[in-house]
């Protein structure tokens, strides 16, 4: 009951707005419609054009530029986690005609090392996209680690990329994804390397697929 008089006070005070262009909206994390059709680019990337050998689909559900650029931006270099239900809604909206989750049953962050997660306080992926995965009744599982410190994937080259993250992740628990469909999330796709290294090694433990959503795209 207190919750709810002092969200509705809250939202008084702090009116709910739009995070691109700042018009009040109803709910908060929701982006106005306008802008919110200006954002949505749902599609599946081509993973032969790619080079990707081990996700069975890919969909990205925005480009990575303008004021969602701004908010991944602002979560991953500024840790400003605040940020996170305004990406939720868009994960949200962009899924609705896609109920279960993309057929699977599990849901896989790609993991940050855990000096980038101390220096962040939070992995951005799991911030938004594990409240949807809540709300489909999909489980949510820690179930890859980087096993060692890699380089930043956008200062290299397609090579020095999939060197870099050849051997970086292990499955925690191979027998929670044996036999199953999962779902890699991560915020941006790129050139897709380092989702299909995930891909690779959660096959070699035994998933049957591997399918992957990511919120925006920057591919090159």
């Amino acid at each position: 009951m207190l919750g709810g008089w002092l969200n509705a006070v809250l939202d008084i005070l702090f009116p709910p707005r739009c995070p691109a262009c700042r018009q009040w909206v109803g709910i908060h994390g929701a982006w106005c419609a306008r802008c919110f059709g200006e954002l949505m680019s749902v599609r599946q990337i081509p993973l032969a054009e790619h080079r990707l050998k081990y996700l069975d689909e890919c969909l990205v559900l925005s480009d990575y530029t303008g004021p969602l650029q701004r908010l991944i931006r602002d979560m991953k270099f500024r840790s400003l986690k605040q940020h996170a239900p305004s990406l939720t809604y868009v994960v949200e909206q962009g899924m609705k005609e896609r109920s279960g989750g993309m057929q699977a049953r599990s849901v896989i962050p790609v993991p940050l090392s855990r000096q980038r997660l101390k220096e962040r306080g939070f992995n951005q992926t799991e911030a938004i996209f594990k409240p949807w995965a809540a709300k489909q009744g999909l489980n949510w599982l820690d179930g890859l680690e980087r096993i060692r410190l890699t380089a930043p994937q956008w200062e290299l080259n397609l090579t020095e990329r999939r060197k870099n993250i050849k051997g970086a992740f292990r499955v925690t628990r191979p027998e929670d994804v044996k036999g199953h469909c999962i779902l890699l999330v991560d915020d941006i796709f790129t050139t897709g390397i380092t989702l299909d290294e995930c891909a690779k090694v959660l096959k070699q433990a035994g998933a049957v697929k591997v399918k992957a959503l990511t919120l925006a795209s920057g591919a090159r």
